[in-house]
């Protein structure tokens, strides 16, 4: 397995950058001045008057015929060796010279480099501490979903770092030009919803109430019977759907008055409330252990009724639901496991989009027509979980179905 080696940040390469520079720069002035500086030891150790009294001495020896030089100390030296050792010392001069400029310069060009680089560091990070504070934010919203979504929250940039009209000021007003609008889209299609939810209601409720006196009055119609019962039975289904979006959009929002609950006595309630629904001979086994927790009430009830009635509706006929309840070290966890068609794990997420349908048939009724459903059921447990600040797993299982695992926090 190759490992990718971390990027350096933004911050760091503009540190190296500014370090980099500032020893480049360093490097081509001192090697200007090591060839200045060789240029001119020539010339000085080379100069015209020294080489006229080599020329003189040279002459002197050649007229006399004798090449001894006596030294100040009194000592004598022949010519060619003092000369010899003259070039020697030169030279040797000029490159100790040469080397004490190279090295001494090469530790002040090196020290100037680092001590750039720590200031390029400071400046980076001043210069950056506005996008830090961005990319905070934006990473803060991101992680935050369902009621802890905080599209309120804004970037605000004040302070002397950056100027009035400066690109990263731009940018941060952009950004929280870009949050208004997405707080604004976000609670119009909630206040959309919830409004069309209520709205909706009213018609469905006049409709049911005329047609159940229609079905009634003495003397009607069996066909007329049952038409009504067949519209009766559609609205029905459109007021779930209603119900359904109500409880989404509800559930979207912070919970304000939670209470203490048992999803135990929860469970037993939402069972209860599902004796009339259409089984096919599909068996429901229950192991419903006290399991404390912290919520609402009716929206915990609508979560697990929702699991169990997406158990029912994506099931086989003759097959088996589990339902097990209890807690889990600092959980209350609710499972709901059932028989089904087979599910490719690549399928899950799709399952808690609103109006998306699992894969395969659903179930049949009694009647021979496929059990009724919207594609909301686990959806609306999602954002309940969500809500509750709770985590929702799904498994498929391995013979076909599914396996949903909600925890929520203990009380």
């Amino acid at each position: 397995m190759i490992t990718k080696r971390p990027r350096l940040g933004l911050r760091g390469r503009l540190t190296l950058l500014y370090g980099g520079l500032i020893l480049a720069a360093g490097a081509l002035i001192l090697v200007g001045i090591y060839v200045v500086v060789g240029q001119r030891l020539d010339q000085e150790l080379g100069s015209d008057a020294t080489e006229a009294r080599i020329a003189a001495l040279r002459e002197r020896a050649a007229a006399s015929g004798d090449s001894t030089i006596v030294l100040p100390d009194g000592s004598t030296v022949q010519l060619d060796v003092l000369i010899t050792q003259l070039e020697q010392d030169r030279a040797a001069l000029r490159d100790a010279a040469l080397a004490a400029l190279l090295s001494q310069g090469a530790v002040v060009v090196l020290a100037v480099a680092v001590a750039a680089g720590a200031g390029g560091w400071i400046i980076a990070g001043r210069g950056l501490r506005p996008l830090d504070l961005m990319t905070a934010t934006a990473e803060r919203i991101a992680r935050s979903t369902g009621p802890e979504r905080n599209l309120h929250e804004r970037i605000g940039l004040t302070g002397a770092g950056t100027a009035p009209n400066d690109e990263v000021r731009r940018l941060a007003t952009a950004f929280d030009a870009m949050l208004d609008s997405l707080d604004r889209a976000f609670d119009g299609q909630r206040h959309f919803v919830a409004n069309a939810s209520h709205q909706l209601r009213t018609p469905l409720a006049v409709q049911r109430a005329t047609i159940e006196v229609e079905i009634t009055r003495p003397g009607a119609a069996p066909a007329t019977v049952a038409l009504g019962n067949r519209l009766l039975d559609q609205i029905e289904t459109n007021a779930r759907l209603i119900d359904g979006l109500l409880v989404l959009a509800e559930s979207e929002n912070r919970i304000e008055q939670a209470e203490p609950v048992d999803l135990a006595d929860t469970a037993r309630t939402a069972l209860a409330s599902l004796q009339d629904a259409d089984r096919s001979g599909i068996k429901i086994n229950t192991e419903l252990r006290p399991a404390p927790s912290y919520g609402d009430p009716l929206l915990l009830e609508q979560l697990i009724r929702n699991l169990v009635e997406n158990a029912l509706r994506y099931n086989v006929a003759g097959g088996t639901i589990m339902i097990t309840v209890g807690s889990d070290d600092d959980h209350a966890v609710v499972r709901v496991e059932n028989t089904g068609p087979v599910i490719d794990p690549a399928d899950l997420p799709g399952l808690l989009e609103p109006f998306r349908r699992g894969p395969g048939q659903r179930r049949r009724g009694q009647d021979g027509a496929p059990v009724a459903g919207h594609g909301l059921g686990l959806a609306v447990v999602a954002a309940i979980t969500s809500a509750h600040g709770g985590r929702l797993d799904l498994t498929p299982r391995p013979g076909g179905g599914l396996c949903v695992n909600v925890s929520l926090p203990a009380r």
